[in-house]
């Protein structure tokens, strides 16, 4: 199963399947480890690659069915994402230990030494994904069923194209990390600013909406936080794709200058 297929079969109430990488490409198979004389050094680094992919798959999962969640008032698919949140930081504190543990023990340099750090800072950029997750499932718990004037089947448009925008950048970001592509995670850098932007419109059109009527505020500061919580998701995918760049060439790129956001209201 591909990564992008899990978010339709994420309202089954079974238990979590076991993820493959994003791509179907194994994971640990970039130029980071190639070509090393130590193979416990070398299957170290791929473990380590390979629980942060195994980790990606499941907080991109974890964003659409939190959306899906939230957009079809599924409370079923909603606790789904609540009950997998454990796992979600399962991941991070296990990529945090065994990333330390590396070090300690193989007192890796260079290469090697960028990459298991750098494993260990994408792996608390996915568990904030996943906090942002869970944030928006509780929100469409909380929420109850649809209404007229209801803010989230106002701005719906730009909520499903933030989570397909947002969770395309994580999946490249992911990809970029398995297979050491230094393009890919360029391009999550480049796709930030059609996040941000589509972001700044669809708080206009719920700012315009809330001044027209103040019946829906709280559901409708509820919203604003969702769709804040999907610009994160972006955001983090960004890191993700920095980490991936310091990993093979030790440096960080150079920050696009951001356009000035239009004013609200």
């Amino acid at each position: 199963m591909q990564v992008d297929e899990q978010v339709e079969t994420a309202s089954d109430a079974r238990p979590l399947p076991v993820l493959e990488t994003p791509g179907g490409v194994p994971a640990g198979g970039g130029d980071p480890v190639e070509g090393h004389t130590s193979k416990t050094v070398e299957q170290a680094l791929i473990g380590l690659r390979m629980q942060a992919v195994e980790m990606g798959g499941l907080v991109i999962d974890q964003v659409g069915a939190a959306v899906k969640s939230l957009l079809e008032r599924d409370s079923r698919l909603a606790e789904l994402v609540l009950s997998r949140e454990p796992l979600v930081n399962d991941y991070d504190d296990r990529l945090e230990r065994d990333s330390l543990t590396y070090i300690a023990l193989q007192q890796p340099v260079a290469n090697d030494l960028r990459m298991a750090r750098a494993v260990a800072r994408v792996g608390l950029e996915l568990e904030r994904v996943g906090d942002e997750s869970k944030k928006i499932a509780r929100f469409a718990l909380n929420l109850g069923t649809a209404s007229a004037g209801d803010p989230v089947v106002a701005v719906a448009r730009h909520l499903r194209h933030m989570a397909d925008l947002s969770m395309a950048m994580l999946r490249s970001a992911v990809r970029a990390l398995d297979e050491s592509d230094p393009g890919l995670a360029r391009d999550v850098l480049a796709r930030d600013r059609e996040l941000d932007g589509e972001y700044a419109t669809a708080l206009r059109q719920l700012m315009s909406y809330v001044m027209q009527d103040h019946q829906f505020l709280k559901p409708t500061i509820d919203t604003m936080f969702a769709l804040k919580g999907l610009e994160r998701v972006g955001d983090h995918a960004k890191n993700v794709a920095e980490q991936v760049l310091y990993m093979l060439d030790g440096g960080k790129p150079a920050k696009p200058a951001k356009p000035t956001r239009p004013a609200v209201g």
